[in-house]
């Protein structure tokens, strides 16, 4: 059981931590049926708003009350909610998720947003707008989010590091998960837990993170990962020596993750861009699972089918991805299906991990969706590395094919409902909240079109925009993804170049500054005409978004700021490629004062970027925010905050490094933006 601590009391409860300095307290009362009793308090402890928790029958005197009933003729995790008047709203559940949910809803329809895990949204004037009675229920039975802790990003921080800062952060984030409709929540473990001092406060810093979980009403993981071999990045795995005895091994490293941590799904992960043998590969699989039923019966077992066109092994005489062995496993394993940045199921991916598409990894969701087996599908809400908030980049788009992904999957003819919806995350700064929280949304009730969830979630201060912002998400869908753009839009470290030379692709490849040396002048020509141009189209496009933006009427607060600095940054970032790329061109050309001009534009460009990112990461949704910024020691492959690469422009910087480097002649000083 959770410490009986958190139960102890009904008080009114304040947090110090006020959003935006846009707070006014409106003196709200949740009334409520013991039975939720326990939940509600924690719930209220840590909304960023006072909040008053009663016994159901309480009298309320003065401002607004949520009174929580019990209702079990509700379906599981469902709510209902009824307007009195306009100062009293019910809510019916019949369950601690629906209760909590319920509550969530009846404080949206007083205009508040739950749009970060740190920072919520609360309107100058509180007052019920008006309600929804209907039914609400989910769709989908597992929505949830797995943390990429793997990364130096705000999660990282909080489940990894023990601490009782990190603790309070790991509460909000779980509540937060709760606010968006969501009910499962996991994380990467990390291999420093291999040294005894590390394990020692690790363990029961875990401990009180999943019984603090479970007394909420969500279930959580723990991702880990098979082979020492594929691990790449830090990962707690398994097997370090694939030629020794490898059930002794999973047997030395299992109990470490699994004694006295009562999780209730354990993931197993497999690296990227290396294979094994498929039937070790499949008897390993079976051996933790083999073990987990001993150590762990109480948890569910998934295995991550991740992507890599290029990755086929032959097993039983069918050519399959590597990752696709996961279903000649024991039956009782749940795949989860991957795909990866922005791109969807259904359309072109670009060449991503060499993918022209995911048809494939499609096409096993669906057989196992439509022949009853449990699956899970796990899709990115955000990339970070050289690809989106690192670069850093406002991308949207991630917001609409994440829910078309939704839409088409159940359209599918003679399919069950999918089962299982888990997002890979990766960061909520520069706007990136919206795509989690309009995902986990869609998983719970998915809207008829994509612009109604960010509809919903910008409320009144962002509502304005909401045309715009459909507007940008169709203009990057059209010209970074199907129109393959978005590889001159994304930056490149070390490890991307090199990989390159080794034939291996993550992110979609693109045509460098160093490649345009090795064109003849008609493909020189070609370039500037297939690809330039096109980036022309798109920044145009931008300007022409950014000029509507700033053209609103917009409540002068942090969403307003950021949104207005995300769209600056696309415009910059695009006009800075193509001042790159045309001074390549150029002095390839010969026209070396040209060059010069378009390199001294680059320049401009960049010290324009660098004040709305030094204004931006000044007025961060965390208020520890100098983490994600600077460089830190942490346990991860990365000794810094994942808006490291942002705060320093780090890919620009190496862009321009490179181009001097071709107008100039000279060996220019290039960072990798990979270590510091």
């Amino acid at each position: 059981m959770y410490p009986k601590g958190i139960c102890l009391a009904r008080a009114v409860i304040v947090l110090a931590l006020i959003s935006c300095g846009d707070n006014v307290p409106g003196n709200i009362t949740i009334r409520t049926a013991s039975a939720f009793e326990p939940a509600l308090i924690e719930y209220a402890r840590v909304t960023q708003y006072p909040l008053i928790v009663a016994e159901v029958d309480a009298e309320v005197s003065d401002g607004f009350s949520i009174t929580v009933v019990e209702d079990s003729a509700l379906p599981a995790q469902a709510y209902q909610l009824a307007k009195l008047d306009d100062k009293q709203i019910t809510v019916a559940a019949s369950d601690i998720l629906g209760a909590q949910y319920g509550t969530t809803a009846a404080l949206e329809t007083m205009g508040l947003r739950f749009r970060h895990p740190y920072d919520t949204f609360v309107p100058s004037t509180i007052k019920i707008g008006e309600v929804d009675t209907e039914i609400h229920k989910p769709d989908i039975r597992v929505r949830g989010l797995q943390l990429h802790t793997l990364h130096p990003i705000e999660p990282y921080f909080a489940f990894w590091e023990p601490s009782a800062q990190n603790t309070e952060d790991a509460h909000r984030i779980i509540d937060w998960v709760i606010k968006n409709r969501g009910n499962y929540l996991q994380w990467v473990a990390l291999d420093n837990i291999l040294k005894p001092a590390e394990l020692a406060e690790w363990k029961p810093f875990t401990r009180e993170l999943i019984d603090y979980a479970h007394v909420r009403g969500v279930r959580v993981g723990l991702n880990i990962q098979l082979f020492g071999a594929a691990n790449l990045q830090q990962a707690y795995d398994l097997v370090d020596e694939a030629e020794e005895d490898i059930p002794t091994q999973i047997a030395a490293r299992l109990p470490t993750v699994t004694n006295d941590l009562p999780f209730d799904v354990y993931d197993l992960s497999f690296g990227e861009f290396f294979d094994s043998e498929p039937q070790a590969f499949i008897d390993a699989v079976n051996e933790v699972k083999n073990q987990l039923a001993v150590l762990a019966p109480q948890a569910e077992m998934h295995a991550l089918v991740h992507v890599g066109a290029d990755q086929v092994v032959n097993f039983n005489g069918e050519d399959l991805i590597y990752y696709f062995l996961v279903k000649f496993a024991d039956p009782a394993i749940i795949p989860d299906v991957h795909t990866v940045m922005f791109y969807n199921l259904y359309e072109p991916a670009g060449g991503a991990y060499k993918h022209e598409d995911f048809s494939a990894h499609r096409e096993f969701l669906l057989e196992r969706m439509c022949s009853g087996k449990p699956v899970a599908y796990q899709p990115e809400t955000s990339y970070w590395v050289a690809f989106d908030i690192s670069v850093p980049q406002y991308l949207p788009l991630y917001v609409h094919n994440r829910w078309l992904d939704l839409e088409m999957l159940d359209a599918e003819p003679g399919c069950g409902a999918l089962d299982n919806h888990m997002l890979f995350s990766t960061g909520w700064e520069w706007g990136y909240w919206l795509h989690d929280v309009t995902a986990l949304r869609a998983s719970y009730e998915r809207p008829s079109t994509s612009t109604a969830l960010i509809e919903a979630e910008f409320g009144t201060d962002l509502g304005p925009a909401v045309p715009t912002v459909a507007r940008l998400i169709e203009v990057q869908r059209e010209q970074l993804m199907l129109g393959e753009l978005v590889q001159y839009i994304a930056g490149r470290d070390t490890s991307i170049d090199a990989g390159r030379l080794l034939d291996i692709v993550s992110q979609p490849d693109r045509v460098t500054f160093e490649d345009l040396e090795a064109l003849d002048p008609a493909g020189r020509e070609a370039f500037k005409a297939d690809v330039i141009t096109q980036l022309v189209v798109y920044r145009t496009n931008i300007e022409g978004i950014e000029d509507e933006l700033t053209a609103l009427d917009l409540e002068d607060n942090r969403w307003t700021r950021e949104l207005r600095d995300g769209v600056a940054m696309d415009r910059l970032r695009a006009a800075f490629i193509i001042e790159l790329y045309t001074a390549t061109l150029n002095q390839l050309a010969g026209d070396t004062e040209a060059a010069q001009s378009d390199l001294l534009r680059a320049e401009a460009l960049m010290g324009a970027a660098q004040e709305i990112v030094s204004r931006r990461h000044g007025d961060l949704h965390d208020g520890l925010a100098d983490k994600l910024i600077e460089e830190t020691a942490n346990d991860t492959l990365y000794q810094y905050g994942y808006l490291f690469m942002a705060d320093t422009l780090c890919f620009w910087v190496r862009e321009l490094a490179q181009v001097k480097s071709i107008l100039n002649g000279t060996s220019e000083s290039v960072p990798s933006c990979l270590f510091t």
